[in-house]
């Protein structure tokens, strides 16, 4: 949408006191997410009250799952659209600006990801690429169909132009997203494409990494594992998310996996990838789940080891299946167990990082940090932007966007503090 908008002439300003337009995008998927996003909305229908020049449009996936609801109960909106209508964000922000009133909402399946690539800024070296759109694995706790419809894989030729697009105003590295990046290509091609395409992004000669989010343990191909290993710019960086590893719980989450295939395919991506990183993601308190569910995932993720784990409490969403199960947990309850299972990993964390010193990485510079306190905030390989620790790197001058070499010599909790070694690496 900043694309869009810029292209036709708006200024964007992150001050909210100088804007004419407020545009809120959305998350709608759980119930924290839904709470930020109304209380967002109301923090800038308070500036609306103070001055009633300034209009709102509200969109996003919020936006999309309850369209009737918020456009009758809120009539401080001036527009409120869907997500396959981002690319008419420009017409709606003139529209609101005459004094007209605009809802726009229709079916998500209209839009497959174009026009979705994000930058965070127009310095940023990395950016995220959606390659597909929706999702057809019906997790019994999850309302992604709902909101985003069917899985819709983007052309292939549109994501290397957009990758190629990126490459050219500076950016050394890509991260591909979907709900289910794994899928990519089976419903436009009738197979599996990612190793295909992992492949063609690589020979875009600017490009230097390329990271895979969002994969699905059921999904994986051993054409997909070699790619990862032997493509020297696919970075040997793996996201999984598992959710669960009690058979019991996957069958009811409709995982469409079981704890052996799980450790099968676990075993098989660090044999073929020796310097693997791996994340993953679970979730605690989910209907039905007992102390001794909940004691084998502690067991599984101390046997694991993962490099990068994050964890979230069950939460309720009308309109999935597990919303009607038996078994709801207690707020109380999914807390504690999120607060042991990350403790848990927070061990496993730094006594990685305790090993880390000493050893030098190839980091990619993202940005000066906001600290003033001369360090610059990068990443190796084994970091994605976001969601991972980062690595501060003590400089004297601006290196965004290049590649350093940097020995690590201490670590503060999630986050490794390293010196330039080796400087403009490529």
């Amino acid at each position: 949408m900043e694309v869009l908008l810029l292209k036709r002439g708006y200024k964007i300003t992150e001050d909210r006191s100088h804007a004419d337009v407020l545009i809120l995008n959305t998350c709608g998927f759980i119930q924290p997410a839904k709470e930020e996003s109304i209380e967002e909305l109301f923090n800038l229908i308070a500036l609306k009250n103070q001055d009633r020049k300034k209009k709102i449009i509200l969109c996003g996936c919020l936006a999309q799952r309850y369209p009737e609801e918020l456009w009758s109960k809120i009539p401080e909106l001036d527009a409120l659209f869907g997500i396959s209508e981002i690319d008419e964000v420009d017409s709606v922000c003139s529209s609101v600006l005459k004094g007209e009133k605009i809802f726009k909402v229709s079916s998500p399946e209209k839009n497959n990801g174009v026009g979705t690539t994000k930058r965070t800024t127009q310095k940023c070296p990395y950016a995220y690429i959606k390659i597909a759109d929706g999702c057809d694995n019906r997790c019994s706790y999850c309302a992604i169909p709902s909101i985003r419809g069917r899985f819709r894989s983007k052309r292939t030729e549109d994501i290397l132009d957009e990758a190629r697009q990126l490459v050219e105003k500076g950016v050394k590295e890509v991260d591909l997203v979907a709900q289910d990046t794994t899928q990519y290509g089976i419903d436009l091609y009738g197979e599996k494409r990612l190793p295909q395409l992992l492949s063609s992004l690589s020979q875009i000669s600017k490009l230097k990494w390329i990271r895979l989010l969002y994969t699905h343990p059921a999904h994986f191909s051993d054409e997909l594992i070699d790619q990862i290993a032997e493509n020297p710019k696919v970075c040997k960086y793996v996201d999984l998310p598992l959710q669960h590893i009690s058979d019991g719980i996957l069958s009811r989450m409709n995982r469409k996996v079981t704890r052996k295939k799980v450790e099968q395919l676990i075993f098989k991506l660090r044999d073929k990838i020796p310097d693997l990183t791996l994340r993953t993601s679970f979730i605690v308190g989910f209907p039905g789940e007992k102390k001794k569910h909940f004691e084998e995932l502690l067991e599984f993720v101390e046997d694991v080891r993962f490099d990068k784990l994050g964890t979230f409490p069950y939460s309720r969403e009308e309109g999935t299946k597990a919303y009607n199960f038996k078994g709801q947990r207690s707020s109380k309850l999914k807390q504690e167990r999120l607060d042991q299972l990350m403790l848990t990993q927070q061990s496993i964390v730094l006594e990685e990082n305790e090993t880390k010193i000493g050893k030098t990485f190839t980091v990619l510079i993202d940005a000066k940090s906001e600290e003033g306190n001369g360090y610059f905030l990068g990443r190796s390989s084994a970091e994605a932007p976001e969601v991972d620790g980062v690595i501060l790197v003590k400089g004297d001058h601006d290196k965004i966007g290049e590649f350093v070499e940097v020995k690590i010599v201490d670590y503060c909790d999630y986050d490794l503090l390293g010196e330039i070694a080796i400087s403009n690496f490529s």
